[in-house]
C-alpha cells in the first residue's frame, strides 16, 4: 500500500478542513439558535407564574398554562437541536457537556417546579431564582460555544449575542419583579432594591453589546429607546424605584407593566433573531469564499506541477536559500528582488499563513473579552461561595472596589483571584 503523502495533498487538506469547521460553525449557530428559543419561552413562562403567585393565583392561571403548554414543545425541539449538534460537532468539550448535562437535569425537574407553583407551595423569590438558575445555564452555553469559536467574525457576533441575551435575561427578570410588586399592591424595598440591581446589569450588558455589535444594530437599539412603549415603560419603572417603603400601587398595572415589559423582550428577541440571521449570512458568503479557495489552489497546485523543475534543482523549494526563512516560514509579503519565483509552493504556504495570520489577529481582541468575563465570573463566584452573598451582590462589591480604587473591574478580578492563590 503506498503511504506517501505530499505538500500538496496537505495544503488541500487545510481548505478542506477550514471549509469542515465553517459548517460546523453554522451547526453550533442553528443550536444557539435553539438556545434562544427556549430562553425566550422560560423567561415567559417564569414573568406568568410571578405574576400568578403574586395575584394569590387569581390572576393569569389561563394565559400561564397556554405558555406551558407551548414550552413543553419548545423543549422538545430543544432536545432533538442537541441531539443533532452532538451528533454533528464530534469538538464539543467536556466543559460544554457538563454544563448541558446541567441543563438537561433542570428541564427534568421544571415538572415538579411548574406544580410546586401551581399549588401555590413556593414562593415568589424562590420561583424567580428557580427559574433564572435554568436560564442562566442556558445563558452560559452560548459562552461557552463563543468561546470555542476559531472564526473572529462569528466569535465577534456570538460575543454580542450573549450579551444581548443577558440584557433580555435582566430585562425578564425585571418584569417578573415588577410584576410581582404591581401585584401584589404595595411596594417591598427588598424588592425595589432588587429592580435597581437589574436595570443596572441591564445597562452594563447593552454596553457590551453596543460595544461589540456594529453600527445597525447600535441604530437597531436606539430606535427601540425611541419608541412610545419603550418610553412608557420607563415611566412605570420610575414609579417603582422612586416610591417609598410599602407606598401603595394600583395591582391592576401590573397587567400594563407585564405588556410593556413583554414588548421590550420582544424587541430584544427580534434583535437576536436579526444577529443570528447575520451569521448565516456571513457563514454563507464565508463558506462560498473558502470552497472557491479551494478550487483555485487545486487549479494553482496543478499550474505548478505541470512546470515542475527536475529533482535535483533547488529553486522555488524548501532548500532554495534564496529565500530568508522569516520570510518562507512567516507572514512577509513576497519581495519582488528575490531570485524565487511567485508561482511556488513556498509562495501558496506564504499566502495560507498569512490567512490564519489576519484570523488570528482579529480573534486576539475577542479572546481577549472572553477571557475577562471568565476572570470576573470566577471571582464573583469565589466572593458568592467566601462572603455567603448572591451574584448580584457579588458583583456589586466588585464595581464598587472598582470605583473606589479608581481601576477597571478586571483588575478587581484579577487581584481577588491571585489573593486567593496566596497562602493564608
Amino acid at each position: 500500500m503506498n503511504t506517501d503523502i505530499s505538500p500538496e495533498q496537505t495544503i488541500v487538506l487545510a481548505k478542506i478542513r477550514h471549509i469542515e469547521e465553517l459548517e460546523r460553525l453554522d451547526t453550533c449557530i442553528q443550536f444557539v439558535e435553539s438556545i434562544g428559543q427556549i430562553i425566550h419561552q422560560v423567561q415567559a413562562e417564569r414573568g406568568a407564574s410571578c405574576l400568578y403567585l403574586a395575584s394569590a393565583g387569581k390572576r393569569f392561571a389561563p394565559e400561564r398554562a397556554d405558555i406551558i403548554s407551548h414550552n413543553q414543545a419548545t423543549e422538545a425541539d430543544f432536545r432533538q437541536a442537541l441531539q443533532q449538534h452532538l451528533h454533528l460537532d464530534l469538538l464539543t468539550d467536556a466543559r460544554q457537556l457538563t454544563l448541558i448535562s446541567w441543563i438537561l437535569l433542570g428541564l427534568d425537574q421544571l415538572v415538579a417546579l411548574r406544580h410546586q407553583v401551581t399549588l401555590q407551595k413556593i414562593s415568589f423569590t424562590d420561583c424567580m431564582e428557580s427559574y433564572s438558575r435554568l436560564i442562566s445555564s442556558l445563558i452560559a452555553l452560548i459562552f461557552e460555544i463563543s468561546d470555542s469559536s476559531v472564526n473572529s467574525k462569528i466569535s465577534t457576533c456570538l460575543l454580542t449575542l450573549y450579551n444581548l441575551v443577558q440584557t433580555k435575561e435582566f430585562a425578564g427578570q425585571e418584569r417578573a419583579v415588577g410584576s410581582y410588586i404591581y401585584g401584589s399592591g404595595s411596594v417591598q424595598q427588598a424588592h425595589q432594591q432588587r429592580l435597581l440591581e437589574l436595570i443596572d446589569q441591564q445597562d452594563r450588558h447593552i454596553e457590551l453589546f453596543c460595544q461589540f455589535g456594529n453600527q445597525e444594530l447600535r441604530t437597531a437599539w436606539d430606535k427601540l429607546q425611541a419608541t412610545a412603549p419603550y418610553r412608557q415603560h420607563q415611566q412605570l419603572r420610575a414609579r417603582l424605584t422612586t416610591a417609598k417603603d410599602h407606598q401603595p400601587l394600583k395591582p391592576s398595572d401590573a397587567d400594563i407593566w407585564f405588556d410593556l415589559c413583554t414588548q421590550k423582550q420582544t424587541s430584544i428577541w427580534q434583535l437576536q433573531c436579526v444577529l443570528i440571521q447575520k451569521m448565516h449570512d456571513m457563514l454563507e458568503v464565508l463558506t462560498h469564499k473558502a470552497r472557491h479557495d479551494l478550487e483555485y489552489t487545486q487549479e494553482y497546485l496543478q499550474a505548478i506541477s505541470a512546470k515542475a523543475t527536475p529533482a535535483s534543482t533547488l529553486d522555488g523549494t524548501f532548500f532554495n536559500l534564496s529565500i530568508p526563512v522569516e520570510s518562507a516560514l512567516s507572514f512577509q509579503a513576497h519581495d519582488s528582488a528575490q531570485a524565487y519565483p511567485m508561482a511556488s509552493m513556498i509562495s501558496l504556504l506564504q499566502q495560507q499563513s498569512r490567512q490564519i495570520a489576519d484570523m488570528e489577529s482579529e480573534l486576539s481582541d475577542t479572546r481577549k473579552a472572553l477571557s475577562e468575563r471568565k476572570q470576573i465570573e470566577r471571582a464573583k463566584g469565589l466572593l458568592m461561595s467566601k462572603l455567603g452573598i448572591d451574584e448580584m451582590e457579588a458583583y456589586k462589591t466588585m464595581r464598587n472596589l472598582a470605583m473606589e480604587q479608581k481601576r477597571k473591574i478586571i483588575d478587581v478580578a484579577e487581584n481577588i483571584l491571585t489573593q486567593q492563590k496566596l497562602p493564608s
